[in-house]
């Protein structure tokens, strides 16, 4: 029974340095395949950010579009003079050329909606009315006012509404009449 034991410690000890070479083997193939891989240097700082130009900011022009006026009488049947004095708010860029060529086209466009605008006494009182007005001349006047300024958006109408008493050769006309 004592040659048992032997055999046994023998093969252990050939098991471990199977081992032991192939582990040997190994890690010099990886060594060699390590030095022969080409190695190319980067660098170890924050990667390059290529940044686009800040596009333009569009500037605002505020252009004033006339002034206009009608006569009305209130439900107490006196009568006042309306005023709106529209102006067009624009943003963009790009040269800007005079819109006095336009002027009779922008006349129509705002004339037309302003005398058929249903509430007219209401435009000095209420912000609905008057926001519905503004949109309704931004509307007509926006092709027009895109067409003739190329790089010039329309974004808004701003009135300025005046309600005042007749000048008195109206008022004179209007007692006469009565």
């Amino acid at each position: 029974m004592a040659t048992r034991p032997k055999k046994w410690a023998r093969s252990n000890r050939g098991r471990w340095a199977i081992f032991v070479i192939l582990a040997v083997l190994l890690t010099a193939i990886a060594v060699g395949i390590a030095l022969h891989l080409p190695v190319r240097p980067r660098s170890v700082g924050a990667p390059l950010v290529t940044r686009k130009p800040a596009a333009p900011i569009p500037s605002q022009r505020a252009v004033d579009l006339g002034s206009y006026g009608v006569t009305i009488t209130d439900h107490t049947g006196r009568i006042h003079v309306l005023t709106i004095h529209p102006v067009a708010i624009l943003q963009g860029d790009g040269p800007w050329k005079s819109l006095l060529p336009l002027q009779g086209q922008l006349d129509a466009r705002i004339a037309n909606p302003f005398m058929a605008f249903p509430d007219l006494a209401g435009i000095t009182s209420s912000t609905s009315a008057r926001a519905a007005l503004e949109q309704q001349i931004q509307r007509n006047i926006a092709p027009l006012l895109n067409g003739a300024e190329s790089g010039w958006k329309i974004i808004g109408i701003e009135l300025h509404p005046v309600l005042r008493p007749p000048p008195p050769e109206i008022q004179g006309k209007a007692n006469g009449a009565q």
